[in-house]
């Protein structure tokens, strides 16, 4: 196994540090195809890490099943997001810089879902944050610098955060592994639920979570589509690790204030997720309000994690219905973008008719975020994320699904206009040269056939 970690990190640290001098030395743009090869082969080596688990590294490194199912879909996101480029931002004056981080910021993901070590949080945690920030504005119009820059500003409170629950933690456990961290004496315990607090307020920044969740409208909203997917569906996945590897040990010791602190959050997120984009007329912002809601689904199921191993699956199962669909409805909106479509309601009229392929593949993503069945987005949140809490707090997981159809609302705005309203005079049309077609193409049908009988499969890929 440390063979194989070695090499996804030589592999991604490598290619993301030529590629600009390649590209700038040399005057050939090679850097998206050496970012589609790099990201090509850390999922075959993580491929090979599936449904084993151990330390290396001196106990820095631990791997276990669910770290590299999520792992893997990290790798695939960020390999969509590379692929969907080639139509458009291999070209930009920036794109050297851009597939260097992409392939920097992937590797600090995986680094986080594999950490045993707070050490190795901190260092990933920054490598991911840094990149990510300088990404959002990486095209330089004047909406994607202002993404950037609050980005960057709320970044930096959540870092410092971070880095102050760590400090309590750690000081009151005598302990830097992960895994030992719930070992306190009662007498600090107060400190130690202090600590766990600000860290979840940290995570909770990065993720979207209500009530630390005002840069991500902005960012998700303001910035080019194509890079939002890739902030939206790889680096989020950052809080998702922090989540489990740093907070999930420490359930044992603040077992009477988890579920209440997990609970509160996911109600508050997930309500004001869905409302807020109920009244949205621009459809990217309307997304962007659906992350924030979405979110507060996982929410759900991290307020489980103390109860049932339930609870794990259904946060894997969630991460490849997220990941899947926001790449896709991302991807697909500056898709449209790019062929002269607005991306607000009045604008996208008629797309889904002018534009078949593409308008099919997001109808169908924007389905699997409702959760209709059989798409993957039902089972993953109906089948596990609300039936994860059904034993302990039934009314949460009604309250998961009144929200579930509060979605429908605008969900079905966006189908609404894209398919039952007159389409403006645009001579778009789709060709067979567009990437992001083929992009779309692959997270439209994965989020069918995954929920037509696979769903058992992926259960025994993360378990």
């Amino acid at each position: 196994m440390e063979l194989i970690m070695w090499s996804i990190f030589a592999i991604l640290s490598a290619a993301g540090l030529i590629i600009p001098a390649i590209d700038y030395l040399k005057g050939v743009r090679a850097g998206p195809y050496i970012a589609l090869i790099s990201t090509a082969a850390s999922m075959i080596l993580l491929a090979l890490l599936m449904r084993k688990s151990g330390t290396m590294f001196s106990g820095l490194i631990r791997v276990d099943p669910l770290s590299t199912y999520i792992a893997f879909i990290a790798a695939f996101g960020s390999f969509l997001v590379v692929l969907a480029s080639l139509s458009q931002a291999k070209d930009w004056s920036t794109a050297p810089s851009l597939y260097s981080l992409i392939l920097l910021s992937l590797l600090g993901v995986l680094f986080i879902l594999y950490a045993n070590d707070a050490s190795v949080v901190i260092a990933s945690w920054a490598l991911v944050a840094v990149a990510s920030y300088v990404i959002v504005g990486m095209r330089k119009d004047d909406a994607s610098l202002e993404a950037s820059v609050k980005y960057s500003l709320m970044g930096v409170a959540s870092s410092s955060l971070l880095i102050f629950g760590f400090a309590l933690v750690l000081g009151v456990t005598r302990e830097s592994q992960l895994i030992q961290l719930s070992y306190v004496s009662t007498q600090f315990r107060e400190i130690l639920v202090l600590g766990v607090l600000i860290l979840i307020a940290a995570v909770g920044f990065k993720m979207g979570v209500f009530p630390f969740h005002a840069w991500l409208p902005d960012v998700y909203g303001g910035a080019n589509p194509l890079l939002v997917s890739f902030v939206s569906g790889v680096v989020k996945l950052i809080s998702i690790g922090a989540f489990i590897r740093v907070l999930q040990p420490l359930i044992p010791a603040i077992s009477d204030y988890w579920f209440t602190a997990m609970a509160i959050l996911s109600i508050l997120t997930m309500f004001y997720g869905n409302l807020a984009a109920l009244v949205q007329r621009n459809v990217q912002r309307m997304m962007a309000y659906s992350s924030i809601a979405q979110a507060g689904y996982f929410l759900i199921a991290f307020a489980a994690l103390g109860s049932t191993k339930l609870a794990l699956q259904a946060i894997g199962l969630q991460v490849t219905t997220y990941v899947l669909a926001k790449i896709g409805i991302f991807v697909g909106l500056g898709y449209l973008s790019r062929k002269g479509f607005e991306l607000t309601l009045d604008g996208l009229k008629g797309s889904g008719r002018t534009m078949r392929l593409s308008g099919s593949m997001i109808t169908i993503l924007i389905l699997s975020l409702m959760g209709m069945p059989p798409l993957i987005g039902f089972w993953s949140k109906f089948m596990y994320i609300f039936f994860s809490v059904m034993d302990i707090a039934p009314w949460l997981a009604l309250l998961g699904v009144i929200n579930s159809g509060i979605s429908v609302g605008y969900y079905a705005l966006v189908l609404r206009y894209m398919y039952f309203a007159n389409p403006p005079e645009l001579r778009a049309r789709e060709s067979s040269k567009d990437t992001e077609l083929y992009v779309l193409a692959i997270v439209g049908i994965l989020s069918v056939v995954l929920g037509l009988g696979l769903v058992d499969y992926l259960v025994f890929l993360l378990s």
